[in-house]
């Protein structure tokens, strides 16, 4: 497995903690432009978090 892909399952990882905890933080915001602020944000981390994870982790592990 190579260090890229590592990096990307590492990236994966810490977006689906990531993504879950924003959800639940957005359950208990009552204001719904927040909510949607949130869940926006959470999403866009998931997608974000292993691309950075797929990128970065050659550079700092090698190849």
């Amino acid at each position: 497995m190579s260090t890229a892909l590592i990096g990307a399952l590492v990236g994966l990882g810490i977006g689906i903690v990531d993504f879950a905890f924003l959800r639940l933080l957005a359950t208990r915001v009552d204001l719904a432009e927040t909510k949607t602020a949130l869940n926006v944000a959470g999403v866009s981390q998931l997608v974000i978090l292993p691309v950075i994870g797929y990128v970065v982790a050659p550079y700092l592990f090698g190849d």
